[in-house]
């Protein structure tokens, strides 16, 4: 791959190169003729590299689909044995928790924190995390 890319530069360099070239009784049509030429390869080359990353892009999304099939296969393989769930703690009555949340709350209005007053701790589920931002 890199042989072929560095013929590929090599060769675009002396098309270029030869088209920017200004002889000694060149006219203004044939400098016109030569400005345009040079204008026609920058914007081809500009155009052939975004097509080029517009592929290469496209062909990534196949890397992440291989990689889940991979993952499913791995998960159907594997038992799974089901665990006893955790009882569920009360945090109604931890006070460590409450401490360290109007000690944050204090800290960001620039407030003593004895005039603050936790009145309920609340958890709150949203399907979607970045409602939330």
């Amino acid at each position: 791959m890199k042989k072929t890319t560095w013929i590929f530069f090599v060769l675009l360099t002396a098309v270029a190169c030869t088209a920017c070239g200004q002889g000694q009784g060149d006219g203004m049509g044939e400098v016109m003729k030569r400005a345009g030429m040079n204008t026609l390869m920058g914007m081809g080359t500009v155009f052939l590299v975004l097509i080029l990353i517009s592929i290469i892009i496209y062909l990534l999304g196949f890397i992440g689909k291989t990689q889940n099939r991979k993952t499913a296969a791995a998960k159907k393989t594997v038992e799974v044995k089901p665990e006893e769930e955790p009882a569920t703690e009360d945090l109604s009555d931890d006070f460590e928790l409450v401490a360290v949340i109007a000690a944050a709350i204090a800290a960001s209005e620039n407030v003593p924190a004895d005039s603050l007053v936790v009145r309920s701790i609340r958890r709150k589920t949203s399907p979607n995390q970045w409602k939330n931002v």
